[in-house]
């Protein structure tokens, strides 16, 4: 399920929204703007950084950014997935092995910590490894050694930078005795925190664009490059539990959808985005509640009289009942229809509706203007 966004929150983001250039992030809205400019700080330190966020909100790539806008950034990028790892062979991928080390360890392994050399580490999903692979990280934070194993014979100097994300709890996983309080205090250390996507909903458009763009190259330039403006609007409106994994998943199947009936199409339209997200709703995932919507739409507002340095009156605000009025009316066929949904002939005269709903487009077209989008 979808809804149709308001226009504080999709077209003027579309519009204002700087075209992508930067592959690793090529979106930065007003949310992570202040993020990404104290990461740009943190980027020159050897301090451990811990990203923190929701899965699919890019912490990976905020990663590459950081190693990208470090000194380090000629030396090596080394991500190491624990989530992807068993438990069981967490030390071995972080630190390596030798030979006979363990059975199948047929040839010597180079670990995360190896290949990374002088350049950045990033260990992905640190709340996932096991208390005895705990240790091993916390004498590298602590003592920036590590010991292959297999390798009795001396210890390894760690020359790498130390990255580590999560989307947990990490100190509530202190609290249940799960993670380590020293490790915990070692990894705390630089915090960035990703808001999830319904929180920076200015940059949907651009991003989906941007992965319109990337999965048109994928497939040698065929197919759409580019979302319309009804397709964004859509788009703003959907619910994102997945983040930006689940935006380019449905931009995506949009593209295909798009591909197959109008292979010549120049953008992808409010049709192929709109059945897209039918294959979300499956899931639950896209129903919004309508006080959600509003939140919303409040968090929008505040974020574009911040953004602007300008500011309403408080009774220019009172535009929900205008808004409500004037869909009815379009919707139901006049302002009579729209007055007897509500029940409200008891209470407005019909000679005095034509009064109330002036009223209530005037307070709405006073939002209007402020937003430059007069119809």
């Amino acid at each position: 399920m979808h809804h149709t966004p308001s226009a504080s929150t999709t077209s003027r983001p579309f519009e204002s929204m700087p075209i992508p250039t930067d592959p690793v992030l090529p979106v930065v809205g007003t949310r992570m703007r202040t993020i990404v400019d104290r990461l740009a700080t943190y980027a020159m330190l050897p301090e451990t950084l811990l990203i923190t966020g929701p899965t699919g909100t890019g912490k990976s790539s905020i990663a590459r950014w950081v190693h990208d806008h470090s000194p380090r950034t000629h030396a090596p990028f080394v991500t190491v997935d624990l989530l992807a790892v068993p438990r069981e062979m967490q030390m071995s991928e972080l630190f390596g092995w030798r030979r006979g080390a363990f059975t199948g360890a047929v040839r010597d392994q180079d670990g995360g910590v190896t290949r990374a050399g002088a350049g950045t580490l990033f260990i992905d999903e640190v709340d996932k490894l096991s208390l005895a692979c705990q240790a091993g990280l916390l004498r590298l934070l602590e003592d920036r050694c590590f010991r292959v194993l297999g390798d009795d014979r001396q210890d390894r100097r760690c020359h790498a930078r130390i990255i580590v994300g999560t989307n947990g709890d990490l100190e509530a996983a202190v609290a249940r005795g799960e993670f380590r309080e020293d490790l915990y205090y070692r990894v705390h250390v630089l915090v960035a925190e990703l808001p999830a996507l319904d929180a920076r909903r200015d940059e949907i458009p651009a991003w989906a664009n941007f992965m319109a763009a990337r999965r048109c190259d994928e497939a040698g330039g065929c197919g759409s490059r580019s979302l319309s403006l009804r397709a964004c609007e859509l788009l703003c409106a959907a619910e994102w539990p997945g983040n930006l994994r689940q935006l380019d998943n449905v931009v995506r199947r949009a593209w295909a959808l798009c591909l197959a009936e109008l292979p010549e199409a120049k953008q992808i339209e409010a049709a192929h985005v709109s059945l897209a997200l039918t294959f979300e709703c499956h899931h639950g995932q896209a129903n919004a509640s309508i006080l959600g919507e509003l939140e919303r739409a409040a968090d929008a507002l505040i974020d574009e009289m911040l953004a602007r340095h300008e500011h309403l009156g408080l009774d220019d605000l009172d535009v929900f009942r205008g808004i409500v009025l004037e869909r009815a009316a379009a919707r139901l066929g006049g302002m009579r229809e729209a007055f007897e949904l509500f029940e409200a002939n008891s209470t407005i005269e019909r000679r005095n509706q034509a009064r109330a709903f002036k009223r209530a487009q005037a307070r709405t077209q006073v939002l209007r203007s402020w937003l430059r989008e007069d119809p």
